[in-house]
């Protein structure tokens, strides 16, 4: 059985300007899978190509080479979209519409039974808090409300993929929270979700797999089931003092850094015994021993921008 959902081979893709026919080449040779069940983030800075990837999952755009499949299906055929939903980053419904005649018409365009829609478009309302809005008018709705009316369309028909393009724009930090929760919802209900967004803290809190691209290229593919570890150890002494340091600075061990009465050392796995046999024998106590690792904005900034923070 192919655990792939979302399978991207060697894609590439070209924009020309109309008026000056000036080439932009938005994707470079493009390798992505996306396996069933996992919640992949897709991160990069703005113009990286990350709309333009997701464009051609759903086969709004044609590679100018390369090939998509989904679900071992062609991208954008209607047997792959069936079993998908889409929530666009910019999600513009009817405003003269309500919430709840606005959801009934994207479930007759999805050609969902009438008999059992009514009952769907109002859990998915209840769920994504607009249960008590869901006979006004959208055209009154705030920002936030329509991105999780967006939301609440793209998992009518409970699809098998979510494909989210920056789901929490405009989400104030309540709103956040349950776009998150929902996502794990989806998740443990055997829904595989490919997401695009620039809230790291949203990614780290909801995802497990990680792809970046810059450029059009990928840089980076990395899980997120623990922290981004480092090889090697960060032990943390306290009581130390100048004598301390003389004494461990002889036995070739010197701290990273030291703040005040704390120092903190690195040292390989082989190192890590020896000197915390030292630094006992010293009469110092050992804080924390932990591997050193970095945070996705340090990974974001390093792999993406080019630069990593110290």
């Amino acid at each position: 059985m192919n655990d792939s959902v979302i399978e991207i081979r060697g894609v590439s893709k070209t924009f020309r300007s109309r008026l000056r026919r000036t080439a932009v080449r938005a994707l470079k040779d493009v390798d992505v899978t996306v396996v069933r069940g996992t919640v992949t983030a897709f991160v990069g800075p703005n113009g990286a190509g990350k709309t333009t990837t997701i464009n051609t999952i759903l086969g709004l755009l044609k590679p100018d080479q390369g090939s998509i499949s989904v679900f071992g299906l062609k991208a954008g055929s209607r047997e792959a979209r069936r079993r998908l939903g889409f929530q666009s980053e910019i999600f513009h419904p009817y405003p003269f519409h309500t919430a709840r005649a606005a959801m009934e018409f994207y479930g007759r365009l999805s050609d969902q039974p009438r008999a059992p829609l009514g009952k769907a478009v109002e859990r998915q309302l209840e769920r994504l808090g607009l249960g008590d809005s869901m006979d006004r008018k959208v055209g009154t709705f705030s920002k936030g409300m329509i991105q999780r009316l967006g939301l609440a369309q793209a998992l009518l028909h409970r699809p098998e993929l979510l494909l989210l393009d920056e789901p929490t724009t405009g989400l104030d930090p309540q709103g956040r929270k349950l776009v998150a929760d929902i996502i794990q919802e989806e998740q443990a209900r055997g829904t595989t979700v490919f997401l695009s967004s620039h809230i790291l803290s949203d990614i780290e809190r909801t995802c497990d797999r990680l792809i970046m691209i810059r450029n059009g290229e990928v840089v980076l593919r990395q899980e997120i089931g623990s922290p981004f570890q480092q090889e090697g150890w960060e032990i943390e002494v306290t009581g130390w003092c100048a004598g301390a340091e003389s004494d461990l600075a002889r036995a070739g061990y010197r701290p990273a850094r030291v703040d005040g009465t704390i120092a903190y050392f690195g040292c390989t796995d082989a190192e890590k015994r020896n000197l915390l046999r030292r630094v006992l024998d010293l009469s110092l106590d050992v804080g924390v021993v932990r591997r050193p690792s970095r945070s996705l904005e340090d990974i974001y900034m390093e792999h993406v921008q080019g630069q990593r923070r110290v």
